[in-house]
C-alpha cells in the first residue's frame, strides 16, 4: 500500500487501544500492539478478546493474517514511524505520575524524527511537559494530540466516521499528522494544543452535565412526591424539543467522569454550576435507595446490571456497580445478575436471572441491558434507574 507505516500503541490491548489499533491493521499498516497486561496479550494471540465490542473479533482475525505484533516492552517502538499513546489517564497523581513515566520511557526508545500521538486525557501542562523534554527535542520528535472522541463498544462504526481532531503547534506538523490519518480514510481538523485538550474535556463534562442535571430534576421530583418518570413520559410525548433528552440513569464510565474532574480542576475550579453538578449523582444515590425503601416490603433486591452502560462489559467507573456497594452498606442483601460480567473480574458474585427469580419480588433495573426486556419480571416490584 501507498504510505504504509509502521506503528505502535502504547496501551494498545485496552478499550480505546485494542479497536484502534486493529482498525489501523486493517489498512495495512505495521502495527505492533504494546501493553503490560501480559494475560490479555496471551489471550490475543489465542484470538481471545480481552472484552467485548461488536466486530472486534472479525478485525482481530484480519489483523493475524496481517501479522499483528504483541509486545509487553517500549524497546521494539524503535522502529516505529508513529507512536500512539491510549494509556489511560485522568488528574489524579497516581494516573499523572504514571503518564510521566510511560511517556519518558516513549521518548527514550523511540526513534529520530518519530511522530507521537496523543489520544489519553491530558491538560495543556502535560504537553508542555513532553516538548520541553530534552531527549524529545534532541531527537526532533513531533507530537499531535488527537483526543479520542469515541464511544466506548462504537469504535469500529464511529472511527471512520467522526473527523480526527489535531491538535499541533505549526502547519508542517499538522501535514505529516493529517498524512497519516488520510491512509485509515478518516477527515482531520486542524487546531492548536490548547483547543484540542479544551474540546475534549469540555466535550464530557457537558455530557456529564447533560446526564446529571436530569438526574437532579428526578431528585427535586422525589423530593416534592411527583412520579418524575410520569413526568417525562407525558411531557416528551409528541414534543420536539425534548425528543434527545437522555433518561434518568447512573452517569459513568471511564471518561465523563474523570474528565469532568479534569476540566474542572484545570478551569473552573470557581464555577458554582460545574462544581454543583459534581455532586449531584451522591444526591442520586439517595433518591433511589429512596425509591427502593419504599417501594420494597424486605431488603433483599434483584440488581440487573452492574457495568456502566447498557449492552457492555466495562465495570470502569461503573455507579451501577458503586450503587450495589451502597445498597449493602444500607442493609440489603443483593443478588446480581448481569450476563456481560465475567466472574473473574469481580468479587461480587453473579448469579443468572432465573436461578434467582424467586428468591424476591423486589427488582432493580441499574443498566438495562437490552436482554432484560425479554425476561418475565410479571408480579415484580421494579424499579428502574434509567432507560437505554
Amino acid at each position: 500500500m501507498k504510505n504504509k507505516f509502521k506503528v505502535s500503541v502504547v496501551g494498545g490491548a485496552g478499550h480505546i487501544g485494542l479497536p484502534l489499533s486493529l482498525f489501523i491493521s486493517s489498512f495495512g499498516h505495521d502495527v505492533t500492539i504494546i501493553d503490560t497486561n501480559q494475560k490479555v496479550l496471551e489471550g490475543l494471540k489465542g484470538g481471545n478478546l480481552p472484552f467485548y465490542e461488536d466486530g472486534l473479533d472479525k478485525y482481530l482475525k484480519k489483523a493475524q493474517k496481517n501479522n499483528i505484533k504483541l509486545s509487553n516492552n517500549n524497546q521494539d517502538l524503535s522502529k516505529s514511524d508513529f507512536v500512539i499513546i491510549t494509556l489511560g489517564s485522568s488528574s489524579e497523581a497516581k494516573d499523572i505520575d504514571l503518564f510521566k513515566k510511560v511517556m519518558d520511557d516513549v521518548i527514550k526508545n523511540i526513534k529520530q524524527e518519530s511522530n507521537i500521538i496523543l489520544r489519553s486525557t491530558i491538560d495543556i501542562g502535560s504537553i508542555e511537559e513532553i516538548r520541553s523534554n530534552p531527549e524529545f527535542i534532541e531527537k526532533n520528535i513531533n507530537l499531535a494530540y488527537c483526543p479520542e472522541r469515541i464511544a466506548e463498544g462504537m469504535s469500529l462504526i464511529e472511527l471512520p466516521q467522526i473527523p480526527q481532531i489535531i491538535g499541533i503547534s505549526d502547519e508542517n506538523d499538522f501535514l505529516i499528522f493529517q498524512n497519516f490519518f488520510n491512509t485509515l480514510n478518516i477527515e482531520s481538523i486542524k487546531t492548536t494544543y490548547q483547543n484540542a485538550v479544551f474540546i475534549k474535556l469540555f466535550t464530557n463534562t457537558y455530557r456529564y452535565s447533560e446526564f446529571s442535571i436530569v438526574n437532579e430534576f428526578f431528585n427535586i421530583a422525589q423530593k416534592n412526591s411527583i412520579d418524575f418518570d410520569e413526568i417525562i413520559k407525558i411531557a416528551k410525548k409528541e414534543y420536539p424539543r425534548l425528543k434527545n433528552m437522555p433518561s434518568k440513569g447512573f452517569v459513568g464510565g471511564p471518561c465523563l467522569i474523570k474528565d469532568s474532574k479534569t476540566f474542572y480542576e484545570n478551569y473552573a475550579k470557581d464555577n458554582i454550576l460545574l462544581s454543583a453538578i459534581q455532586n449531584i449523582n451522591i444526591d442520586f444515590f439517595k433518591s433511589i435507595l429512596d425509591t427502593c425503601n419504599k417501594l420494597f416490603e424486605e431488603k433483599i433486591v434483584i440488581q440487573l446490571g452492574i457495568t456502566f452502560k447498557p449492552n457492555s462489559d466495562d465495570l470502569r467507573s461503573s455507579l451501577s456497580y458503586e450503587f450495589n456497594n451502597y445498597l449493602r452498606e444500607n442493609g440489603f442483601k443483593v443478588y446480581v445478575v448481569d450476563k456481560y460480567v465475567n466472574q473473574e473480574d469481580t468479587d461480587i458474585e453473579i448469579f443468572k436471572y432465573e436461578d434467582v427469580k424467586d428468591k424476591t419480588k423486589n427488582l432493580l433495573i441499574s443498566t438495562y441491558h437490552d436482554y432484560f426486556k425479554n425476561l418475565d419480571l410479571n408480579n415484580k416490584k421494579v424499579v428502574v434507574v434509567g432507560y437505554k
